[in-house]
């Protein structure tokens, strides 16, 4: 029978200490992503951090960073690598209980588009349901939800454009499965109107800046990272003042993997967002 081998006790201690401060060091490069992700706004650069954290950390460590990289692909537009992502979670870190049910609250959250007339939410701060693909720390202020001045009698969304971005374009969009609509013909409508004005150099008069409109979208991610059905309605943009209709029909590719859409703020308005809708249309006999 062979002996047990007993470390000595110094060996023991100085190895539990390591432990300890490997657990401390592993923690501290957690909040340094997420201070990356939530303060700089640097989203691929965080997601590598969070990479980094998944080897060799505890399994605490480890879900609560694959929990922040679903989040940061989310708001890149990253539909399939968050759903991926989120599903590794659920199956990886059952154990790690707040996190795993974080994960699937998201995945249910995919089944389909949620918050369509703004009924939910706090005035000032973006919907539930839609999100601003760009930088975290700037999204309350670059879409907001409002109970005023809406075309309907729950709410609204307003739709701004950043001030520092190479492109002039604000963005407020949802992103689910496809599953339920492969093969459909869907149609995508809402309320449109921008807020735009400049005032002229002449006259000193504030004018509508022609070069300002809103635009709803909508896209189909295919499998193997291949596009399918899309619109963004480049072709019919909306530059009225007062409340239009604007509509997207197509049919939703059999292979259709998700489902985004969203209303853009281009060029320097603001959008106005109200009563949304989408559904499938029956096929005509």
């Amino acid at each position: 029978m062979e002996t047990p081998v007993r470390l000595p006790v110094a060996t023991l201690a100085l190895a539990l200490a390591a432990a300890a401060q490997s657990g401390v060091d592993a923690e501290q490069k957690l909040e340094a992503a997420i201070h990356r992700e939530i303060v700089l706004g640097d989203l691929i650069g965080s997601v590598e951090q969070y990479r980094a954290l998944l080897v060799h950390s505890s399994p605490s460590i480890a879900a609560r960073a694959s929990w922040r990289i679903g989040l940061c692909q989310e708001k890149l537009g990253q539909s399939k690598e968050a759903y991926n992502t989120y599903r590794r979670i659920v199956a990886d870190y059952a154990d790690q209980a707040p996190i795993a049910q974080q994960a699937r609250a998201r995945l249910a959250a995919w089944s389909g588009p949620k918050n369509l007339k703004f009924e939910e939410g706090v005035p000032g701060k973006v919907p539930p349901g839609w999100f601003v693909p760009s930088l975290p720390k700037d999204a309350d202020y670059l879409a907001e939800l409002r109970r005023d001045g809406c075309h309907s009698r729950t709410g609204c969304a307003i739709v701004l454009v950043p001030g520092n971005v190479p492109k002039p374009v604000g963005n407020l969009m949802q992103s689910f499965s496809a599953a339920t609509y492969t093969g459909k013909t869907v149609r995508l409508r809402a309320w449109l109107r921008l807020e735009s004005f400049f005032v002229a150099p002449v006259v000193g008069m504030r004018l509508p800046n022609p070069e300002d409109r809103a635009q709803m979208w909508l896209n189909v991610e295919r499998a193997n990272r291949k596009h399918g059905f899309s619109d963004n309605m480049d072709d019919r943009p909306i530059r009225s003042s007062e409340w239009t209709r604007a509509e997207i029909v197509g049919q939703i590719d059999e292979d259709a993997q998700f489902i985004n859409f969203g209303v853009m703020s281009i060029g320097g308005g603001r959008v106005w967002v109200d009563d949304v809708s989408f559904e499938v249309i029956p096929p005509q006999h």
